[in-house]
C-alpha cells in the first residue's frame, strides 16, 4: 500500500477496522526513561496523555484501550529510527526501540491526520525506518537568511520530514563573546538568547545541530580585521589562512573553543577546510618544504586534535585531499570525518567512489554531501536549478546504499561565496530539501508522485482543489507551476508568492528578448533612426514590466526578510538593469526618459 506521505513509509498495508478519531482518544506512553518531548508530541494528537515507565527496553504508546505487545518492536530493532504503528477500530498502538523512533511514529500519525479528508486516521499497519542514519539539512547564514521567527519554524518543520541533523554555517552571525566579540556582525548577529532558543528548538524536535566553523579557507569575515591581515596566505587572498604563519593556529584554536562552548550538546564540529586555493604559494609555505597536501593535513591534524580535546568529533570537506598520495592520506587524524561534496557531472559517482575507497583504505571515515542549491553555472539563480539538484540527490541516494554511508548532508548554499551575489531565498529550496529527506529515509520508494506529495504536505493542495491545474507533471515543474497554482494554495503561500514574483521578474529580465542584448546594435549603428525607435519601444514595454516585477518582488520579500536584507536582494537583481537603462539613455541622446526601476518604493523603508 502506498501512502501519500513525505517521506514514504517502508511498509504499509490497510487493516480491518474503522478509521480512528485521535482527538477523542486518551493515550498512555510506556517508556524506559521519561522524555518530555514524547509527551508534548503525543499531546498534539490525543485528548489526554499519561506516561509511565516500565521494565521493557521498548518505547510504546496505546490509545483507545489498546493492549500493548512489546514484541512488535522487534520488527524494527536493528533499523535506524524505526517504529511500528497499528491503527483501526478506535485504537492505536505504537512501538519503537528508541525515543526518536517513537517520535517519528507520532509524526507519521500527525501527517496522516493533517492530510486526511476528515479528522480521522485510516486503519493501517506500518513498519517504518530510515535507510540513512544521519539525514541532514544545511542552514547558511553568510548573506541572506530567514527572519528569526521563520528560522525557528523551519527548524521545527524539519522533523515533519524526519530529518535529524542540521549543520549551521554561522560565520559572523554567531554570538561570539569576550575577546572574540569583534567577529560579530554589528547588526545581524544572533543574540545569545536567540542562539539558545535556536538550539532548544532543535533539541525539542530530535534534531542534532552541528556547528560549521571555517578554519582554513573562506575566512573573509575573520581575515578582514587589521589584527589578522598578516595571517592571509597572500594579501590578495582575503579568506585563506597560511598555516605556517605565527599566530594562525592560535587564532583558530581560540575560535574553536568558543564555538564548542556555544554548542555544549553537539557531538561533532565541522571545521570546513575546503577550497584553500592559494595554499603553498607564499614564502612561508615554500620555505616549509612541504607539499601542498602535506601542509594541509598537518594543519588539519592540529585543529582536529584540538577539537577532540573539546569533546567534539571533527569533520572536514574532502576537496583539498583529492590529490593527496596514499601515504599522505594515512597521516590524517583517524578521528576526522571527511565529507565528500560532489554536486554534478557525468563522472560524479565514479569520482565519489574513488575518493571513498582511498579514504577508507587510509582508515578514514566518510560521509556524503549532495546539494539542494549550489552554483550550477548560475550565480544569480532565483531558485534551485532543479533538474540538476534532483539528479545529484539521486546519485547520492545510490551511493549511500552501495557504499554503506552513515549520512548524506544536503548542503544548501546561500551564495557562490561570502562576498558574492545571493542566490534565491532559503524558502525556495524546500522542494529539493524535502526530496532529499524522502530519499534518505526510504531510498527505494516511488518518487514519480513526489511533486503531488509535496504540494499536498507543504502547500496543502489536493488534486480536487485545482483539477484544471493538475496533470502528469515531472519533478522539474514545481517552480514553473507556482504562478498558476498560487490562488489554490493553503500553506506556505509566502514561498509560492516569492517564486511567482521571481518568474514575473525573469520574463522581462532574461526571457523576452531582454533590452541589454540590443544595446550593441545601437552603438554599432551610430544612432540610426530604426534602431533608436526599436530601443524606445523595447524600453517602454520591458522597463514597465521590470518596474511592476520589482514592486511584486519587494512585496514578497517583505514577508520573508528584514528591510536591510530585502534591499540587498533587490539591488542584486536590479542593479545591472538600472545601469543598462542609464547607458540606453546616453545612446539615444536623452530622447528616452530615464525610468527608475525602483520608482514608487517607500523611501523610508
Amino acid at each position: 500500500m502506498k501512502l501519500h506521505l513525505i517521506p514514504q513509509p517502508q511498509y504499509a498495508e490497510a487493516r480491518q477496522g474503522d478509521a480512528v478519531k485521535l482527538a477523542e482518544l486518551d493515550a498512555t506512553l510506556m517508556i524506559p526513561t521519561r522524555d518530555d518531548r514524547l509527551n508534548r508530541q503525543a499531546a498534539r494528537l490525543f485528548r489526554s496523555v499519561q506516561d509511565e515507565t516500565w521494565e521493557h527496553d521498548v518505547y510504546a504508546l496505546s490509545a483507545g484501550g489498546a493492549s500493548l505487545h512489546p514484541a512488535h518492536a522487534e520488527r524494527v530493532r536493528s533499523r535506524h529510527d524505526g517504529y511500528v504503528l497499528l491503527t483501526g477500530g478506535g485504537q492505536v498502538e505504537l512501538y519503537a526501540c528508541t525515543a526518536p523512533g517513537l517520535y517519528y511514529g507520532l509524526k507519521t500519525l500527525e501527517r496522516l491526520l493533517a492530510t486526511s479528508a476528515g479528522a480521522n486516521v485510516p486503519a493501517l499497519s506500518i513498519a517504518d525506518w530510515a535507510d540513512v542514519p544521519m539525514r541532514s539539512d544545511y542552514l547558511d547564514l553568510r548573506t541572506l537568511y530567514p527572519t528569526f521567527e521563520h528560522m525557528l519554524a523551519y527548524i521545527a518543520e524539519l522533523a515533519d520530514y524526519k530529518l535529524n541533523t542540521l549543520i549551521i554555517e554561522y560565520e559572523d552571525k554567531l554570538p561570539f563573546r569576550g575577546d572574540l566579540a569583534y567577529l560579530r556582525h554589528p547588526r545581524l548577529c544572533l543574540s545569545e538568547q536567540q542562539h539558545r532558543q535556536l538550539l532548544e528548538t532543535a533539541q525539542a524536535h530530535y534534531i542534532s545541530v552541528i556547528p560549521k566553523q571555517q578554519s582554513f579557507g573562506h575566512l573573509e569575515y575573520i581575515l578582514k580585521h587589521p589584527a589578522n591581515l598578516g595571517l592571509r596566505e597572500t594579501p590578495d587572498t582575503v579568506g585563506e589562512l597560511c598555516p605556517h604563519r605565527p599566530g594562525a593556529y592560535e587564532l583558530m584554536a581560540g575560535i574553536l573553543i568558543e564555538v564548542a562552548a556555544l554548542h555544549p550538546d553537539s557531538t561533532h564540529l565541522h571545521i570546513g577546510c575546503d577550497e584553500v586555493w592559494s595554499l603553498g604559494t607564499c614564502d612561508d609555505c615554500r620555505r616549509s618544504g612541504m607539499s601542498r597536501e602535506a601542509a594541509f593535513i598537518a594543519f588539519v591534524n592540529l585543529l582536529a586534535r584540538h577539537v577532540r580535546s573539546l569533546g567534539k568529533r571533527p569533520m572536514i570537506w574532502h576537496d583539498m585531499l583529492m590529490h593527496a598520495t596514499p601515504e599522505e592520506l594515512r597521516t590524517l587524524d583517524s578521528e576526522v570525518i571527511v565529507v565528500i561534496w560532489l554536486y554534478g557531472g557525468h563522472q560524479m559517482k565514479a569520482d565519489a567512489r574513488r575518493m571513498i575507497g582511498s579514504l577508507r583504505e587510509a582508515g578514514v571515515a566518510v560521509l556524503g554531501a549532495s546539494a539542494v542549491r549550489c552554483w550550477d553555472d548560475s550565480g544569480d539563480q532565483n531558485y534551485p536549478v532543479i533538474h540538476n539538484r534532483i539528479a545529484n540527490i539521486e546519485a547520492w541516494r545510490e551511493l549511500a546504499l552501495t557504499e554503506q554511508l552513515d549520512g548524506v548532508i544536503a548542503t544548501n548554499w546561500a551564495c557562490p561565496f561570502a562576498l558574492g551575489s545571493p542566490y534565491g531565498l532559503f524558502e525556495t529550496s524546500r522542494y529539493p530539501a524535502y526530496y532529499s529527506a524522502d530519499r534518505s529515509w526510504n531510498s527505494r520508494g516511488d518518487v514519480s508522485d513526489y511533486l503531488q506529495r509535496f504540494l499536498l504536505h507543504y502547500h496543502g493542495l489536493r488534486p480536487e482543489d485545482a483539477p484544471d491545474r493538475w496533470g502528469d507533471y515531472t519533478n522539474s515543474d514545481y517552480y514553473q507551476l507556482m504562478p498558476g497554482l498560487l490562488p489554490h494554495l493553503r500553506d506556505h503561500r509566502e514561498t509560492a508568492e516569492l517564486i511567482a514574483a521571481m518568474i514575473a521578474y525573469e520574463l522581462p529580465a532574461y526571457r523576452q528578448f531582454p533590452l541589454y542584448t540590443w544595446l550593441f546594435r545601437a552603438v554599432q549603428g551610430g544612432g540610426s533612426e530604426e534602431i533608436a525607435t526599436g530601443l524606445r519601444a523595447r524600453h517602454r514595454s520591458g522597463y514597465a514590466q521590470l518596474k511592476t516585477a520589482k514592486q511584486r518582488m519587494k512585496a514578497a520579500l517583505d514577508a520573508l526578510l528584514i528591510p536591510e536584507m530585502r534591499e540587498v536582494y533587490l539591488m542584486s537583481r536590479f542593479y545591472r538593469f538600472e545601469l543598462y537603462e542609464q547607458h540606453l539613455s546616453e545612446i539615444v541622446d536623452g530622447v528616452v526618459p530615464t525610468l527608475q526601476v525602483g520608482e514608487g518604493e517607500d523611501e523610508h523603508a
